[in-house]
């Protein structure tokens, strides 16, 4: 159990595009462009147009571990990165509505095609889960795992904002303030008040920062913990833990904290900044790219083998690695999706592939821009 924890740990972020999140929005509204074009839609089915507006890194992990990479893992591992254990056609149908990601705080049918677990290319990885592990709910792993990832996100980003000064302590100590408005959070008045944070920030930044730390760790391993023990069968049955039946102080400074840095951090103008150069990365190189979209099948596949075709275009794919070449061939042979649905995955599992310093590198040689 261990080892397959470990092991979906490390998988879990591993389809992340470059810009994170925002990274994700710019891919899905190219996506949507893209098979709503007359000449590029034409070819797509209906299911695959629908397929290619989702775009998420945990399904786009899914398939960069299983389909590109091809690592030998169990179903039980695969299983357990799956967020949302659906594809979109599925949840469009109602399928998996309430039994992921926590609740569904927006409409359903926005929070569909940005969660939607699994690909249509991955659909047969998705059905061996189903019949080999007897299970078509969220493995309960998958969930232990987000909620680590939250935790551990929400703190490292509270101290790199505090460290690039976009948060400063009167900003904790007024958050501090707010937790305690709340009446489950009564009973942290004493680890988690406005007096003993001051206290602790007046000592140093460091000793603040980490008291913060190992408070809210505790508290939300605590009570996630004591959540599952409390009904470990519906944990094991929905994946999900059941947080009805008492208050879980620990869960609610958790979701306030994500809440506090999405208004304080994420939408702070220096991010901001960042996220709109990231923009300008993405659009370009997805500019650069989509022209290999509009090529003829066969002169496309002489370009992807460096065998003729249009000069840039030739040029241009010759710059896709080796790995999702092999892939989109191999897909080809199978028959299983039209050529242009294989096509844009390629092109966006390049992309989504890389970090934000090498999206940066390739738009600025692409541009010309020394």
């Amino acid at each position: 159990m261990l080892n397959c924890l470990n092991n979906s740990s490390m998988l879990h972020d591993l389809g992340n595009p470059p810009f994170g999140h925002f990274g994700e929005s710019l891919l899905r509204t190219w996506l949507k462009k893209t098979v709503n074009d007359q000449s590029v839609g034409a070819e797509l089915t209906k299911a695959e147009k629908d397929d290619l507006q989702t775009f998420n890194g945990n399904a786009q992990g899914l398939r960069l571990s299983h389909t590109i990479q091809d690592l030998n893992l169990t179903l039980g591992q695969y299983a357990s990165v799956i967020k949302v254990p659906n594809t979109i056609n599925e949840l469009l149908l109602g399928h998996g509505k309430g039994f992921s990601a926590n609740g569904i705080e927006s409409d359903y049918f926005s929070w569909s095609y940005a969660n939607a677990g699994v690909f249509l290319s991955e659909k047969d990885l998705l059905d061996a889960i189903r019949e080999q592990c007897h299970r078509d709910l969220r493995h309960p792993f998958a969930t232990i795992i987000e909620y680590s990832d939250d935790l551990a996100y929400v703190l490292a980003d509270l101290e790199d904002a505090f460290d690039r000064g976009l948060i400063n302590p009167h900003t904790i100590i007024s958050l501090s303030k707010q937790l305690l408005t709340y009446p489950e959070l009564s009973l942290m008045h004493d680890v988690l008040g406005p007096e003993r944070i001051e206290k602790l920030f007046n000592k140093g930044k460091t000793q603040a920062l980490f008291y913060l730390r190992d408070v809210v760790s505790y508290y939300v391993i605590r009570d996630f913990a004591k959540a599952v023990a409390s009904n470990l069968d519906y944990f094991i049955q929905t994946g999900e833990p059941d947080f009805s039946t008492e208050y879980y102080p620990g869960i609610t400074v958790l979701k306030m904290l994500k809440s506090f840095e999405y208004q304080k951090v994420y939408n702070h103008f220096e991010v901001q900044t960042l996220d709109l150069s990231g923009s300008s990365y993405i659009k370009g190189l997805l500019k650069h790219y989509e022209s290999l979209l509009f090529e003829r099948h066969e002169v496309f596949v002489k370009e992807l083998l460096a065998q003729g075709g249009d000069p840039f275009c030739m040029r241009i794919a010759s710059r896709i690695s080796r790995r999702h070449k092999e892939t989109y061939l191999k897909s080809l042979e199978l028959g299983k999706f039209s050529e242009i649905y294989l096509r844009i995955r390629l092109i966006v599992d390049y992309i989504s592939g890389m970090t934000d310093t090498f999206a940066e590198s390739e738009y600025k040689i692409l541009s010309g821009i020394n």
